[in-house]
């Protein structure tokens, strides 16, 4: 070093700094990587979760057939109750009457409480009336059934929808055209949930 250099300037004596960046990049790099690795491996594992439950809820899941008695009840044995789905004023009542010269035992006319959207007509009883409810529904040309842990007791509800024309003429109508609908499906941990 010579006298004339300014001090601090000298050749050995300065220092370079070091750049960082590189190391933090390749930090936050890394970080990245791992962060994507866990919500990537989390995502999997819930999503399989769903997917196998949804898939197959309580192991081996069945759904019944109903059964409906080779004997089914006389129209006479039926208690009907008859409610307008449509905006024609006056279809429950005439509907009502048209049922009671065919022998059944009408115990209630009304509306329902909202319009049928489309359809003749839908049958609604409770799940110990599927008797009834076929011998009910085969005066309603495709009409559809719907099974009802609500419906009281032994009394079937016709709801008349849109597509509704006339009751069947003959005093006696062919219940096998009537389809039951499928029961719901039981799985088969729903009976140790209950327990």
């Amino acid at each position: 070093m010579s006298m004339l250099t300014p001090l601090g300037r000298g050749g050995g004596l300065s220092f370079r700094r070091r750049r960082r960046w590189p190391r933090v990049l390749a930090v936050l790099i890394v970080i990245a990587l791992i962060g994507s690795a866990g919500v990537a491996a989390w995502w999997w594992f819930t999503q399989r979760d769903e997917k196998s439950a949804t898939a197959n809820p309580g192991g081996t899941c069945v759904t019944p057939t109903p059964t409906v008695a080779k004997k089914l009840p006389r129209p006479q044995d039926v208690r009907v109750a008859v409610f307008n789905g449509t905006d024609e004023v006056g279809l429950a009542s005439s509907t009502a009457e048209a049922l009671r010269q065919r022998g059944f035992d009408v115990v209630d006319v009304g509306d329902t409480r909202k319009p049928v959207g489309r359809g003749t007509a839908q049958v609604r009883y409770s799940p110990d009336a599927l008797a009834s409810a076929v011998v009910l529904a085969s005066f309603f040309p495709n009409s559809h059934l719907f099974a009802n842990d609500k419906s009281p007791g032994k009394t079937v509800h016709v709801w008349l929808g849109p597509n509704f024309d006339a009751v069947v003429a003959s005093a006696r109508a062919n219940t096998k055209d009537v389809t039951p609908p499928p029961g719901e499906p039981k799985c088969g941990n729903q009976k140790a949930k209950k327990k």
